[in-house]
């Protein structure tokens, strides 16, 4: 009997060391349940809408998975755009061509505008005496003995350029003939043409006036060439169609 009863304490621990394993493993498997139950919300938690994120295009498949639709390479969209049409070249103006059609006034027939006797020579760049303002100065144009009231005409065909008063010069009438103007200076106060008026040679323009720069010299007619900056010789111009 003695013997027996010693044996019963033994298996009771056995019996409890088993039933402390079995709830260490039942408490194994929750704790692991958990983790994974809270890796798997995280893990399925969607993306912010706030994120930058790139998506690209998708195209659904016959098995109704969605399949992205590949970036297009920047060659491959280069070629798929259409070739670009050359703008057309614009034809030239004929403003363009109209300098070559300008006659120079030195192929042009001149006459002279009143009568072809000389007071005073053009200068050009030598200082001749002024008996008006009593000193030496360039003489930019030619003096033709006429009378006051005479009649002055136009050298050749041209246009009414500018009709103005100038202080030295007095009235002038301005008329450009091919690539030159001509300023027929000390007009009288009756103009007979008009800015932009069309004129022929032999027209008449005005009558001798007073040429305020030269008005201690005898009754003369001042006649000027100008071309851009030059200043041309006008009696050569004329004395050309003499010889």
């Amino acid at each position: 009997m003695n013997m027996r009863n010693n044996h019963y304490p033994s298996n009771g621990k056995k019996r409890q060391n088993r039933g402390f394993a079995i709830a260490a493993g039942i408490c194994l498997i929750a704790i692991g349940a958990a983790a994974w139950s809270a890796y798997d919300s995280v893990v399925q938690e969607p993306l912010s809408t706030e994120s930058e994120v790139s998506i690209s295009e998708t195209v659904p498949s016959e098995d109704g998975i969605s399949l992205s639709s590949p970036t297009p390479a920047p060659e491959e969209e280069a070629a798929a755009k259409p070739a670009s049409t050359p703008s057309p070249v614009p034809e030239a103006t004929p403003e363009a061509t109209l300098s070559a059609d300008i006659v120079s006034i030195e192929n042009m027939e001149l006459s002279f505008p009143v009568g072809q006797k000389v007071l005073k020579r053009f200068s050009d760049a030598t200082p001749v005496y002024s008996n008006t303002m009593k000193d030496w100065r360039v003489h930019n144009g030619v003096d033709f003995e006429a009378e006051s009231g005479q009649s002055v005409k136009a050298m050749a065909q041209g246009t009414v350029k500018e009709i103005l008063q100038d202080s030295m010069l007095g009235n002038v009438v301005v008329i450009t003939h091919g690539d030159a103007d001509a300023w027929y200076c000390g007009l009288g106060s009756k103009v007979l043409v008009k800015k932009g008026s069309r004129v022929s040679a032999g027209d008449e323009i005005g009558t001798v006036g007073v040429c305020p720069a030269e008005s201690a010299d005898a009754s003369h007619f001042h006649l000027e060439v100008h071309r851009g900056e030059e200043i041309l010789d006008p009696l050569a111009l004329l004395m050309k169609e003499e010889n």
